[in-house]
């Protein structure tokens, strides 16, 4: 039997203008602290439901990941 983990399915998206340098690094190294723990928790089973909703969580958290980066070169 395969193990059933939940997933955070969306993610909260802070109003990342509205953030100083300061609060945008923060905010970075929490999202990287949740991708860091997704990737502990990856499913083995690539082909199963648990695996999409791990890998679509992932995919949520690298882009903001990006949005932040790409405001943090702006500031």
């Amino acid at each position: 039997m395969s193990e059933k983990f939940i997933f955070e399915t969306e993610i909260e998206r802070p109003n990342l203008e509205s953030m100083g340098e300061l609060e945008l690094r923060r905010e970075l190294a929490e999202v990287r602290e949740r991708i860091a723990l997704l990737d502990f928790q990856e499913p083995e089973d690539m082909m199963s439901e648990n695996y999409e909703a791990w890998g679509s969580a992932h995919e949520d958290l690298e882009d903001l990941e990006d949005e932040i980066l790409d405001l943090l070169d702006e500031v």
